[in-house]
């Protein structure tokens, strides 16, 4: 368990050649512009070649008004470097508008669950190289 108390805004972390992308809490444009960078860092490696995200938005409110353009460039960028698929994990219908309203992909290339097994199923099927497993481990070496 992490000793710090304020939670994480959000974790990023690459299993195989997906994004695995975990949000909380508001974003305000800090933030926004924050994960952008840390995005283009970390997908440097693959952005060569087809890559897929899985975008964790269970614990995730919205990110604040001023925020939103920022919201809509990660989502640019990350298509203009070869983010070819997208799973998005979400309890609420209104997280589901909100990144459909961002998102350019169609039903073949997103997919909306709650379930995690599900988007883990769907990556594989797609032909990406993707684990819950190696994702658990990746979050838990982060939180030491």
């Amino acid at each position: 368990m992490s000793t710090n108390s304020k939670q994480r805004l959000y974790q990023l972390h690459l299993v195989g050649n997906v994004l695995c992308v975990e949000m909380n809490s508001v974003w305000s444009k800090g933030t926004v512009k924050k994960v952008l960078e840390d995005t283009q860092e970390l997908v440097d490696g693959i952005k060569h070649q087809p890559w897929a995200a899985v975008v964790d938005i269970r614990k995730w409110i919205m990110p604040t008004l001023e925020a939103f353009a920022g919201f809509q460039a990660i989502y640019d960028w990350c298509a203009a470097n070869n983010q070819t698929h997208e799973v998005t994990l979400c309890r609420f219908e209104v997280q589901k508008n909100i990144i459909g309203d961002v998102s350019n992909y169609d039903t073949e290339h997103q997919l909306y669950t709650q379930k995690p097994e599900d988007a883990e199923q769907w990556l594989i099927n797609k032909g990406f190289t993707f684990s819950l497993e190696q994702w658990q481990q990746a979050k838990q070496q982060n939180s030491h």
